[in-house]
Protein backbone atom coordinates (compact mmCIF):
# COMPACT_ATOMS: atom_id res chain seq x y z
CA UNK A 1 0.00 0.00 0.00
CA UNK A 2 1.42 3.40 -0.97
CA UNK A 3 1.58 6.42 1.30
CA UNK A 4 0.18 9.76 0.10
CA UNK A 5 3.23 11.57 1.55
CA UNK A 6 5.57 9.78 -0.87
CA UNK A 7 5.28 12.76 -3.21
CA UNK A 8 7.05 14.90 -0.58
CA UNK A 9 10.26 12.85 -0.80
CA UNK A 10 11.59 14.75 -3.80
CA UNK A 11 11.14 18.11 -2.08
CA UNK A 12 12.83 16.66 1.01
CA UNK A 13 15.83 15.41 -0.97
CA UNK A 14 16.16 18.69 -2.86
CA UNK A 15 16.01 20.65 0.43
CA UNK A 16 12.98 22.61 -0.75
CA UNK A 17 10.99 22.14 2.46
CA UNK A 18 10.66 24.67 5.23
CA UNK A 19 11.95 23.82 8.69
CA UNK A 20 8.53 22.90 10.07
CA UNK A 21 7.64 20.73 7.08
CA UNK A 22 11.04 19.07 7.18
CA UNK A 23 10.76 18.07 10.84
CA UNK A 24 7.18 16.86 10.33
CA UNK A 25 8.28 14.75 7.35
CA UNK A 26 11.26 13.32 9.27
CA UNK A 27 8.86 12.33 12.04
CA UNK A 28 6.65 10.67 9.43
CA UNK A 29 9.66 8.80 8.00
CA UNK A 30 10.33 7.17 11.39
CA UNK A 31 6.86 5.59 11.39
CA UNK A 32 6.33 4.89 7.66
CA UNK A 33 8.37 2.06 6.21
CA UNK A 34 7.08 2.73 2.67
CA UNK A 35 8.35 6.32 2.62
CA UNK A 36 11.66 5.48 4.32
CA UNK A 37 12.26 2.62 1.84
CA UNK A 38 11.43 4.89 -1.12
CA UNK A 39 13.70 7.61 0.30
CA UNK A 40 16.62 5.18 0.53
CA UNK A 41 16.06 3.98 -3.03
CA UNK A 42 16.01 7.55 -4.32
CA UNK A 43 19.13 8.46 -2.33
CA UNK A 44 21.01 5.49 -3.81
CA UNK A 45 19.77 6.46 -7.29
CA UNK A 46 20.97 10.02 -6.73
CA UNK A 47 24.40 8.75 -5.67
CA UNK A 48 24.55 6.53 -8.75
CA UNK A 49 23.81 9.49 -11.01
CA UNK A 50 26.34 11.70 -9.23
CA UNK A 51 29.05 9.04 -9.64
CA UNK A 52 28.24 8.20 -13.24
CA UNK A 53 30.51 9.17 -16.09
CA UNK A 54 29.51 12.31 -17.95
CA UNK A 55 29.31 12.21 -21.72
CA UNK A 56 29.10 15.15 -24.06
CA UNK A 57 26.50 15.21 -26.78
CA UNK A 58 27.73 14.98 -30.36
CA UNK A 59 28.11 18.17 -32.38
CA UNK A 60 24.73 19.46 -33.61
CA UNK A 61 22.69 17.14 -31.40
CA UNK A 62 20.57 19.90 -29.88
CA UNK A 63 19.91 21.42 -33.32
CA UNK A 64 18.77 18.07 -34.72
CA UNK A 65 16.51 17.43 -31.73
CA UNK A 66 14.89 20.86 -31.99
CA UNK A 67 14.40 20.50 -35.75
CA UNK A 68 12.84 17.08 -35.31
CA UNK A 69 10.56 18.41 -32.57
CA UNK A 70 9.42 21.29 -34.77
CA UNK A 71 8.77 18.84 -37.63
CA UNK A 72 6.66 16.62 -35.38
CA UNK A 73 4.69 19.62 -34.14
CA UNK A 74 3.95 20.68 -37.73
CA UNK A 75 2.75 17.19 -38.58
CA UNK A 76 0.65 16.96 -35.43
CA UNK A 77 -1.27 20.20 -35.96
CA UNK A 78 -4.44 19.73 -38.00
CA UNK A 79 -4.72 21.27 -41.47
CA UNK A 80 -7.54 23.58 -40.42
CA UNK A 81 -5.67 25.14 -37.48
CA UNK A 82 -4.05 27.99 -39.45
CA UNK A 83 -7.37 28.64 -41.20
CA UNK A 84 -9.30 28.70 -37.93
CA UNK A 85 -6.80 31.10 -36.36
CA UNK A 86 -7.01 33.47 -39.33
CA UNK A 87 -10.81 33.20 -39.28
CA UNK A 88 -10.90 34.07 -35.58
CA UNK A 89 -8.60 37.05 -36.15
CA UNK A 90 -10.80 38.31 -38.98
CA UNK A 91 -13.95 37.83 -36.89
CA UNK A 92 -12.50 39.80 -33.98
CA UNK A 93 -11.39 42.57 -36.34
CA UNK A 94 -14.86 42.81 -37.87
CA UNK A 95 -16.47 42.91 -34.43
CA UNK A 96 -14.17 45.73 -33.33
CA UNK A 97 -14.87 47.73 -36.50
CA UNK A 98 -18.63 47.19 -36.15
CA UNK A 99 -18.62 48.29 -32.52
CA UNK A 100 -16.62 51.38 -33.50
CA UNK A 101 -19.06 52.29 -36.25
CA UNK A 102 -22.08 51.75 -34.01
CA UNK A 103 -20.52 53.75 -31.18
CA UNK A 104 -19.77 56.58 -33.61
CA UNK A 105 -23.35 56.61 -34.85
CA UNK A 106 -24.73 56.65 -31.31
CA UNK A 107 -22.43 59.51 -30.34
CA UNK A 108 -23.26 61.62 -33.40
CA UNK A 109 -27.00 60.98 -33.19
CA UNK A 110 -27.19 61.90 -29.53
CA UNK A 111 -25.33 65.22 -29.98
CA UNK A 112 -27.53 68.20 -30.91
CA UNK A 113 -26.74 70.03 -34.17
CA UNK A 114 -25.77 73.27 -32.39
CA UNK A 115 -23.29 71.41 -30.24
CA UNK A 116 -21.86 69.66 -33.33
CA UNK A 117 -21.33 73.05 -34.98
CA UNK A 118 -19.46 74.28 -31.91
CA UNK A 119 -17.24 71.20 -31.97
CA UNK A 120 -16.45 71.70 -35.66
CA UNK A 121 -15.66 75.39 -35.14
CA UNK A 122 -13.38 74.59 -32.22
CA UNK A 123 -11.37 72.30 -34.49
CA UNK A 124 -10.84 75.10 -37.05
CA UNK A 125 -7.33 76.45 -37.47
CA UNK A 126 -8.63 80.01 -37.85
CA UNK A 127 -8.47 80.54 -34.10
CA UNK A 128 -4.65 80.42 -34.15
CA UNK A 129 -2.72 83.64 -34.65
CA UNK A 130 -0.22 83.99 -37.48
CA UNK A 131 3.35 83.38 -36.53
CA UNK A 132 5.10 86.53 -35.38
CA UNK A 133 7.64 87.93 -37.82
CA UNK A 134 11.19 86.83 -37.16
CA UNK A 135 10.14 83.82 -35.11
CA UNK A 136 11.52 80.34 -35.65
CA UNK A 137 8.06 79.07 -36.61
CA UNK A 138 7.67 81.83 -39.17
CA UNK A 139 11.04 81.01 -40.70
CA UNK A 140 10.12 77.33 -40.88
CA UNK A 141 6.79 78.07 -42.58
CA UNK A 142 8.51 80.39 -45.05
CA UNK A 143 11.01 77.65 -45.94
CA UNK A 144 8.31 75.02 -46.43
CA UNK A 145 6.21 77.36 -48.56
CA UNK A 146 9.18 78.02 -50.82
CA UNK A 147 9.74 74.28 -51.26
CA UNK A 148 6.07 73.68 -52.03
CA UNK A 149 6.03 76.37 -54.71
CA UNK A 150 8.82 74.76 -56.73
Amino acid sequence: MSCPKTKLISAYLDKEMGLGDKTAFETHLQGCSNCSHTLEKLRSLRVAFLNSERHTAPYGFATRVMARTAELERKKSPWFAPFSIRFAEAAVLLIVITVGILAGKVMTNSTPVAQTTNIASSLSLDMFDATPPGSLGGAYLAMTEVRNEK
